[in-house]
């Protein structure tokens, strides 16, 4: 039997009161120690408002999880033919615009990344970064590799994972140790700390644009 049995009452915005119940509770406690009921106060809504529009706790965990990272997936989707470093800029940019202002997701992925192999929440959360992680190898690839620009003796692979380093990391990191650079990770610092991260990238592992690749082989 499904779970929609008829239009709930109440609120129309109260499936996306849960989101962001679920995206508050969940970045703060462990799967296991939020109850529906802790949601739906959270949120403001009756708690059977979980079961019709997710099914479930779970259902209400997944589809959390799916619509904040969906339109990271949609950009490295669309595959962008722009010149070099702007795809990396602008994959910068789609990932701070979606975890900067939501704290409590980067948070969220870290503790179920540190949880049981084997529950529910961990196996969402890596099918969801599968995808993230395959397109990722795709994008990066045409990025760093078709550029032409990677230098000689720099691994691809450890390339990638020090571009997934500088993008990530700041917003994983304990506050108070980000603080201690004397920096606040709001929407006017972002883009200097794009910026800085293109530019590592740019003078350490490429060559310059107008290089001659002749002398280099």
């Amino acid at each position: 039997m499904s779970a929609k049995t008829g239009r709930p009452k109440g609120d129309s915005d109260a499936r996306q009161r849960l989101i962001a119940a679920a995206l508050a509770l969940f970045g703060n406690q462990s799967f296991n120690n939020v109850s529906t009921r802790q949601l739906a106060r959270e949120a403001g809504v009756d708690a059977a408002l979980i079961r019709y529009y997710f099914g479930s706790k779970l259902g209400l965990f997944e589809q959390m999880l799916r619509e904040m990272l969906e339109p990271m997936l949609e950009r490295l989707r669309a595959q962008p033919q722009a010149a070099f470093p702007s795809d990396l800029t602008g994959l910068m940019q789609t990932y701070y615009s979606i975890m900067a202002p939501n704290p409590n997701l980067p948070r969220l992925v870290v503790r179920v990344l540190q949880e049981d192999e084997g529950t529910e929440p961990f196996r969402i959360l890596m099918t969801l970064f599968g995808e993230v992680m395959a397109l990722s190898r795709q994008w990066l690839g045409k990025v760093l590799l078709n550029s032409g620009r990677l230098r000689p003796g720099v691994e691809p692979e450890l390339a990638r994972l020090s571009f997934t380093s500088l993008m990530v990391f700041p917003l994983i990191a304990p506050q108070v140790l980000i603080r201690q650079f004397g920096i606040s990770l709001d929407a006017d610092f972002l883009p200097t700390l794009i910026q800085h991260n293109v530019q590592v990238m740019e003078k350490g592992l490429f060559l310059p644009e107008d290089a001659d690749m002749r002398t280099l082989s």
